[in-house]
């Protein structure tokens, strides 16, 4: 199966990538030295940023959360509650849990199966199953289809600064987000 992908899915995964963007160039941080920090190499950011490939489920997560940011799901613009992260639990569990629980919550309230879901978005029931367990991430985009397909919205919130171990001012900054990034931008 592939994966649906429609076009406010597209126009979602977009913003969420362009307001990283968006959030490191306001900041004042390079390329390079966000990539420093994340486990990627200095090409990463700028390849996720311009599209040339899309980042993996968890380099997303740690991209936002280096700049300050937490993905989160939105229902009728109110950030869904988030869920307590268990004592011993990795980060990126929890986050993968955290974005799974009201989606479940939305599937059961709607008497739907995961077989449904999966329908929806063309992706077996027991990928549904194992993103809802958190047992395996959903490629991002995947992600993105799956919030969309239950009615919620992702969005990019604000927690606190960017990693306090990104270097600052360093390179070129472009100020208008709009113009493309050439590979002399980092």
């Amino acid at each position: 199966m592939a994966l649906r992908v429609d076009f406010p899915t597209e126009q979602a995964y977009a913003r969420i990538i362009n307001g990283l963007r968006t959030t490191r160039l306001e900041a004042e941080i390079t390329q390079n030295s966000l990539a420093e920090v994340l486990p990627v190499r200095g090409r990463a950011v700028s390849e996720w940023e311009s599209g040339a490939i899309g980042p993996r489920y968890r380099s997303l997560f740690l991209w936002a959360r280096a700049l300050g940011r937490r993905v989160v799901i939105v229902d009728r613009g109110v950030v869904c509650l988030d869920v307590g992260r268990r004592p011993g639990e990795p980060w990126v569990v929890y986050e993968q849990r955290r974005l799974a629980a009201p989606l479940r919550e939305r599937r059961i309230a709607r008497r739907m199966r995961q077989s449904d879901v999966g329908d929806l978005i063309c992706i077996s029931r027991d990928s549904i199953g194992r993103w809802e367990l958190a047992r395996v991430p959903p490629r991002p985009m995947a992600k993105v289809a799956w919030v969309h397909a239950m009615g919620f919205s992702l969005d990019l919130m604000k927690v606190g600064p960017p990693d306090p171990r990104i270097r600052r001012g360093i390179g070129v900054v472009l100020k208008n987000p709009d113009l493309p990034l050439s590979r002399h931008h980092y």
